[in-house]
C-alpha cells in the first residue's frame, strides 16, 4: 500500500501544479490536469492515512516507540531534549531548504512556464517533507519516547547519502569540501542522536560504556539516598520498570495499549475536495479576467509597443500594413537562408537549393534558378548582390564543398555564367564559405586562398598565393570581406592558437600588409575561427564556430582593442544570429539574453562599442518577448535602424541613435487577414531588406514574405 501512496504523491503534486498554472497562464485544458493530478494526489494522501494506521499498530508492539521506562531520571530528559533540538535543526534546514528553492525558482525561470513549475513544486517538496518528518518527532522526544531519535538518524542519513554524491560526482574542489562538510556533521549527529537513544533507554547499554544500567550513579541509576540505591537496576528497557518516586507501588504496565484504528479519513477526503475545487475555480477566474484583459489592459503581453514621439525623426514613425505577402518556402534541411538585396526592382530570396527573385512592388515571383542536373545545390553562406548582379556558392551533392561560383543577372533570372575554384581532388573550400560582389568583382576563396573574379564574365583575375604557418605548410583560409579596393582575408591551421590576416590589393592581388591576428583572453581550441567583420576600420572576431559566444577585437593603429562584449547585461548573454555592422566609429550588435520576467525567457539587448576604445558605449534591453532584431543598412538621423519581432506583439520598426538618445520604437508592421497569401502572424523573423521604397521581412512558421511601405529617407 505504502508504494501506491508515494506513486499518487510523486505523480499528483507536480501534475495539480503544473496543471494549474498551465490553466492560469495558458487555458483552461490545464485545469482538467489539475483535476487529475489532484485525484492522485488524493489518493496518495488517503493511502498514507491506511499507512500511518498499520504503523502505529506496528509501533506499539515496539518498547522504543513507547516513552521511556526511565524517563523520570535527569539523565534521560536531557538526552531527550538534546535530540529534539538535532531534530530541530532538521526541521530549519528542511524548511529553509524548501523556501529556498521556491525563491530561487524566480531567476532560474521556473515561474514562467508549466513544467518548469510542477518541478519546481516537486523538487521543493522533497525537503519541506523531510521537514514535517522531523518535525513530528519533536514532541516525541519532548515525551521521552526513543524512537524520535531512530527517526532524526534516519533523515541525517539522507544528508549523507547526499554528500557522498556530492563527493563522487562534484565538478571541482569546493562541491567535494562542502560534500565532506556535510558528511561529517551528519555523521556526528547520527552518532549524537544514536548516544540519546541509548540514555533513554531506547537500547540495552553497551558493557562498560558508562551509559545506564553500567553501574554509574546519576545515569539511568538511583545514586546513594536514593530509592533502590544498591540494588541492581534493571537494565532500561527490558523487564518491568522501577515505579518513581512518589509513584503509585507496584509494576506498571509497558506502555499504551495500541491505538484504536482511526476512522477512514473522510474529512480529510472532504477537505483536499474542497481546497481542489476553490483551485479549480479560483485558476478558471483568472484564466476569465486575464482573457478580458482586465489584468494587463487591453492586450495580454508585458510588451511596451507604444510608439515614440521622436519616431518620425527617424523614418520609423507609423502603423505599416502591408502591401503584398507570398510564400517562399524553404526545403526542410536547407538552412540558413537569405534575403539578398540587389536591383531596386527586385528582392532575392537564397536557400540551400534554390535562388528565387521576387518584384519588389507586387511579390510577384519573376524567376528561380536551379541547376537542372540534380548534381548542385547552392551553398547559402551570404550571398550578396551589387547592382544587377547576384553571385551565389554551389556545391556537388548534400555534402560536397562549396567550390562551384554562379552569377544570376536580377533583371531578367539568367545565369550569366557558372565556375569551379576548386581544383579536381580539393577535399574541401573556405573554411566559412563566403561569396562577395563589387562593382566589377565577385570574391570568394578556395580551401588556401582568395579567388577575384570578374563580375559580367567570370573569369579568374587573380588568385592568393598560399600563406604558410610555422612548418611551412599553407594555412587554410577561414573568411574574407572586401571593402573599396582592399581585400582582408583571415586564415587558421585547424590545430587552435595560430591564426593570421592578410589584406589584398583588390585590382593586383598583391599582399599590402600583414597585420598580427588578436590574442584570445582564452586558449583557442581547434574550432576556434578567426572571421573579418569589416575592412575599414578593420574589425574581426574569434571564437568557437559552434558556440555563439565569440571575442571582437578592433584594430587602431599596431594594436587590437578588445571590444567590451562582457559588460553587456543579462543572464547569459550570447551573441545574436547578426554579426553586426560598423558605422560611424561604432560597432552595433545585437545580442540574446535570457530575461525570466518575460513570458517566453529570452530577449535581445543592442549594443553599440567604441572602437577606439573597445568601451561599450551603450545598450539597450528591449523587453520583448523572444525578441530578434535584424539591423538594417546604413544610418538616417545619426541612427541604426532595425526591426525587432516579439512572440505576442509581432514586429515593429525600432530606431537606435548612435549618440545613446535611448531606443525609439517606431510603427509596428501588420497584415491584414484578407491579404492573399498572408501569414497567421509576424511573431519571428529570420531576415529582413530594405529595397527601394519596401522593407521585405520573411516570416519563418509560416514561410512567407511579407513587403511594407518603408522609404530610403526620413
Amino acid at each position: 500500500m505504502s508504494k501506491p501512496s508515494v506513486l499518487g504523491v510523486m505523480l499528483g503534486a507536480p501534475l495539480t501544479a503544473g496543471g494549474a498554472h498551465y490553466g492560469a497562464t495558458q487555458g483552461p485544458a490545464g485545469f482538467v490536469a489539475a483535476l487529475v493530478g489532484a485525484v492522485l494526489l488524493t489518493a496518495g494522501v488517503l493511502g498514507y492515512r491506511r499507512v500511518l494506521v498499520l504503523r502505529r499498530r506496528l509501533r506499539s508492539l515496539m518498547p522504543a516507540a513507547q516513552r521511556s521506562p526511565v524517563a523520570h531520571l535527569p539523565s534521560a530528559r536531557r538526552a531527550a531534549t538534546l535530540a529534539a533540538y538535532v531534530n530541530g535543526v532538521l526541521v530549519l534546514l528542511g524548511l529553509g531548504g524548501a523556501g529556498w528553492l521556491l525563491y530561487m525558482g524566480a531567476s532560474w525561470g521556473a515561474y514562467d512556464n508549466s513544467f518548469g513549475f510542477a518541478a519546481l513544486v516537486m523538487g521543493a517538496l522533497l525537503p519541506l517533507a523531510l521537514g514535517l518528518a522531523a518535525a513530528s518527532t519533536v514532541p516525541e522526544l519532548l515525551r521521552v519516547v526513543p524512537a524520535g531519535a531512530r527517526m532524526g538518524q534516519a533523515l541525517y542519513g539522507v544528508f549523507v547519502c547526499v554528500a557522498s554524491l556530492m563527493i563522487a560526482k562534484g565538478d571541482g574542489l569546493l562541491p567535494r569540501l562542502v560534500g565532506a562538510v556535510i558528511a561529517v556533521l551528519a555523521l556526528g549527529a547520527i552518532a549524537l542522536l544514536g548516544r540519546c537513544f541509548r540514555v533513554m533507554g531506547g537500547a540495552a547499554p553497551r558493557p562498560g560504556s558508562g551509559s545506564p544500567g553500567a553501574g554509574q550513579p546519576g545515569f539511568g541509576q538511583p545514586g546513594p539516598g536514593q530509592p533502590g540505591f544498591g540494588q541492581p537496576a534493571p537494565a532500561p528497557g527490558f523487564g518491568p520498570p522501577t515505579s518513581p518516586p512518589g509513584g503509585p507501588h507496584g509494576p506498571a504496565p509497558y506502555g499504551p495499549p495500541a491505538p484504536p484504528a482511526p476512522r477512514a479519513g473522510r474529512g480529510g477526503l472532504v477537505l483536499v475536495l474542497v481546497l481542489v475545487l476553490v483551485a479549480v475555480l479560483g485558476g478558471g477566474g483568472l484564466y476569465a479576467v486575464k482573457e478580458a484583459g482586465l489584468l494587463d489592459g487591453d492586450d495580454s503581453t508585458t510588451t511596451d509597443v507604444a510608439e515614440s514621439p521622436q519616431a518620425p525623426a527617424y523614418g520609423v514613425g507609423g502603423e505599416r500594413r502591408a502591401r503584398w505577402a507570398t510564400g517562399a518556402p524553404a526545403p526542410e534541411g536547407t538552412a540558413p537562408e537569405y534575403l539578398v538585396g540587389g536591383d531596386e526592382d527586385v528582392v532575392v530570396h537564397v536557400t540551400g537549393t534554390l535562388v528565387t527573385g521576387y518584384d519588389v512592388a507586387t511579390g510577384k515571383k519573376l524567376w528561380d534558378v536551379e541547376d537542372r542536373s540534380g548534381d548542385f545545390r547552392t551553398c547559402a553562406v551570404s550571398p550578396t548582390a551589387v547592382g544587377h548582379v547576384v553571385a551565389v556558392l554551389m556545391r556537388r551533392g548534400d555534402q560536397g564543398p562549396c567550390g562551384f561560383l554562379v552569377a544570376v543577372d536580377v533583371r531578367r533570372g539568367k545565369q550569366l555564367w557558372s565556375k569551379g575554384i576548386l581544383g579536381e581532388g580539393s577535399g574541401a573550400g573556405m573554411g566559412t564559405a563566403t561569396v562577395r560582389v563589387t562593382a566589377n568583382s565577385v570574391v570568394s576563396g578556395t580551401q588556401t586562398a582568395p579567388v577575384v573574379l570578374d563580375a559580367r564574365s567570370g573569369d579568374v583575375r587573380w588568385t592568393g598565393a598560399d600563406q604558410p604557418d610555422e612548418d611551412g605548410e599553407a594555412r587554410s583560409l577561414r573568411g574574407l570581406e572586401v571593402a573599396g579596393n582592399s581585400l582582408v582575408a583571415s586564415y587558421g591551421d585547424g590545430l587552435g592558437g595560430s591564426t593570421a590576416l592578410r589584406r589584398f590589393d583588390l585590382r593586383s592581388g598583391r599582399v599590402t600588409a600583414r597585420p598580427s591576428p588578436p590574442k584570445a583572453p582564452e586558449t583557442p581550441t581547434p574550432k576556434d575561427v578567426l572571421s573579418v567583420l569589416s575592412v575599414e576600420p578593420l574589425v574581426v572576431s574569434l571564437g568557437d564556430d559552434t558556440n555563439a559566444d565569440r571575442f571582437y577585437f578592433s584594430r587602431v593603429g599596431d594594436a587590437w582593442r578588445p571590444l567590451r562584449t562582457d559588460a553587456v547585461e543579462g543572464v547569459s548573454a550570447r551573441s545574436g544570429p547578426q554579426e553586426g555592422m560598423v558605422t560611424d566609429g561604432l560597432f552595433v550588435k545585437a545580442f540574446t539574453t535570457d530575461d525570466r520576467s518575460l513570458d517566453v525567457g529570452f530577449d535581445t539587448v543592442v549594443a553599440a562599442f567604441d572602437l577606439e576604445s573597445g568601451a561599450l558605449r551603450w545598450q539597450h534591453a528591449l523587453h520583448r518577448d523572444a525578441g530578434q532584431v535584424v539591423l538594417l543598412p546604413g544610418t538616417v538621423g545619426g541612427a541604426v535602424r532595425a526591426v525587432a519581432s516579439d512572440h505576442d506583439t509581432g514586429d515593429q520598426l525600432y530606431a537606435f541613435p548612435l549618440e545613446d538618445g535611448g531606443p525609439v520604437r517606431g510603427g509596428r508592421l501588420t497584415v491584414d487577414a484578407s491579404l492573399s497569401g498572408a501569414p497567421s502572424g509576424l511573431n519571428d523573423l529570420t531576415g529582413a531588406v530594405v529595397q527601394g521604397e519596401r522593407l521585405v521581412v520573411r516570416s519563418q512558421v509560416d514561410g512567407t514574405l511579407v513587403a511594407f511601405p518603408f522609404p530610403s529617407k526620413a
